[in-house]
């Protein structure tokens, strides 16, 4: 059994420890299921010297990016981190039979970590798991293998999913890495995916008394990157420029959680950006078509059903968000739309509580549309109410905002064609994207998702499982993404 957890530590496949123990291949997998799974952890925290670590991956035979690793180490300096490399392997099927390719670079060997490691308590790096870098979905089949912890892997590819825990826990994370070498495939049909989907990429762990944050890094071609405030490049460290866009988590105004938005303020402050997105800024509870007629009800005994009364406070806290930044954009979302939807319905022209506000309304709405032009009923309000409305830049539907390349003005409730939307389909339409709506942060290849601004349980979730979390995403000035997760008020270690 010692031997075997060698070869294990090794990053030996189960054929590869077969013959090297001198057995069959299916006896290697009858032994390790016999492995208590201690067996393949260890500790690398170094009895407690660090608390922040960067994790990024290598593959064999493989040259490291020289620029990137510099940058990392002087991250490491920086910060009292310490570098681990998670080792992945690929065959490469036209590289010469005659060429060994079970090396790595030898800069990298002394970080490089084989064994599924509890890194703290609530992070998990499975560095016994050698997906290929060629792999079109590396999470696929791993989310449910670190129980209840976050867990990292080594791959090429920058991939995140947030994954339903049980009622009354935070939503676990399940991320990928990047890499630190340099794109070497064959020119085959995977190897071709696999070098498109290469990222210069680690993944930022700082550990505190109330919980571990985690981001992650992407490099640029000279190998320099951005976390948060400063730039790390191979020449040293330096205040990076100002982050050119913040994009909140779905705001829900009436529903904010306001120990995540002063949090998010802090971090406003922090990155000083030049835009922020806003999505889902109105939850429209007071009146939404989704309400049943209990729901109403409650909403009537409790004095909770006054439209006016909910833009009176969504419209108070965009006038809190407006500086932030030279400029807030408002993306067209689902439940903004909810007042439209509203208004549409001829019955509700006897809802007594809101007439005023849907007699103003529709009215106003009917004059321009008579007129050849276009108004938003949110917005109709938010001009009337809010302190500095002109601060706003509200999109219309279909027009595009983008930034560095990267189209933000998608909230994500519809797809192509007008289906359903999700993350996974605006990964397929090519273009880098950020949107919303889920409520559930994930990165599948260009497509990203923010979380949600919004209390983590509203009523239909309060008793299931959630992959809700409060997330937000900054494009730094170089183009880069990352997404912030919010754990225990604060978006970064303090």
């Amino acid at each position: 059994m010692q031997e075997l957890q060698w070869c294990m530590s090794q990053g030996y496949t189960n054929q590869q420890a077969a013959d090297h123990l001198g057995i069959n291949e299916r006896t290697v997998r009858r032994w390790k299921a016999r492995l208590k799974p201690e067996a393949f952890q260890e500790s690398a925290n170094d009895d407690g010297q660090y608390d922040t670590f960067v994790i990024t991956s290598a593959v064999n035979a493989t040259k490291a990016h020289n620029g990137f690793l510099a940058s990392l180490h002087n991250y490491c300096d920086a910060n009292n981190a310490k570098l681990i490399v998670l080792p992945m392997r690929y065959r490469n099927p036209t590289r010469k039979e005659e060429t060994p390719d079970d090396w790595w670079d030898a800069r990298l060997t002394p970080h490089i970590v084989n064994q599924r490691t509890k890194l703290c308590r609530d992070v998990v790096l499975l560095a016994d798991i050698k997906v290929q870098p060629t792999a079109i979905n590396p999470l696929q089949g791993w989310l449910t293998v670190s129980g209840t912890d976050s867990a990292i892997m080594a791959h090429t590819k920058v991939a995140l999913q947030s994954v339903p825990t049980m009622v009354g826990d935070d939503a676990k994370l399940v991320m990928t890495t990047g890499a630190c070498t340099v794109p070497q495939y064959s020119d085959t049909n995977a190897g071709k995916k696999g070098e498109f989907h290469h990222t210069l990429g680690a993944v930022i762990v700082e550990v505190d008394r109330k919980g571990t944050h985690l981001r992650h890094v992407l490099g640029e071609r000279d190998g320099s990157f951005i976390d948060l405030t400063t730039k790390y490049s191979r020449h040293g460290v330096e205040a990076a420029p100002d982050a050119s866009v913040l994009i909140l988590g779905d705001l829900h105004a009436r529903q904010v959680d306001s120990k995540a938005l002063d949090a998010t303020e802090r971090l406003a402050v922090a990155l000083s950006p030049k835009s922020v997105c806003l999505h889902d800024a109105l939850d429209f509870s007071s009146a939404s078509h989704h309400a049943g007629y209990f729901e109403k009800f409650k909403l009537h005994v409790t004095k909770q059903n006054s439209i006016l009364s909910e833009l009176k406070v969504t419209a108070k806290i965009l006038d809190r968000i407006s500086m932030w930044a030279p400029e807030i954009v408002m993306v067209g979302s689902n439940h903004n739309e909810h007042f439209t939807q509203y208004l549409s319905k001829f019955e509700n022209a006897l809802d007594l509580e809101n007439a005023l506000v849907y007699h103003e309304t529709k009215a106003a709405m009917l004059r321009s549309i008579h007129e050849g032009s276009y108004l938003d009923p949110f917005k109709y309000w938010v001009d009337k109410l809010a302190a500095k409305p002109d601060a706003i830049h509200w999109l219309r539907p279909g027009e595009s905002y983008a930034r560095h390349g990267i189209e933000l003005g998608f909230h994500g409730h519809r797809a192509a064609n007008g289906a359903r939307g999700s993350t996974k389909s605006f990964a397929n339409i090519g273009a880098r994207t950020v949107t919303g709506h889920s409520h559930s942060p994930a990165i599948i290849d260009g497509a990203y998702c923010v979380g949600t601004t919004s209390k983590l349980k509203l009523g239909y979730n309060e008793d299931s499982p959630s992959s809700w979390h409060h997330t937000h995403c900054i494009v730094y000035a170089n183009g880069k993404r990352a997404l912030l997760h919010c754990v225990n008020g604060s978006f970064f270690r303090s």
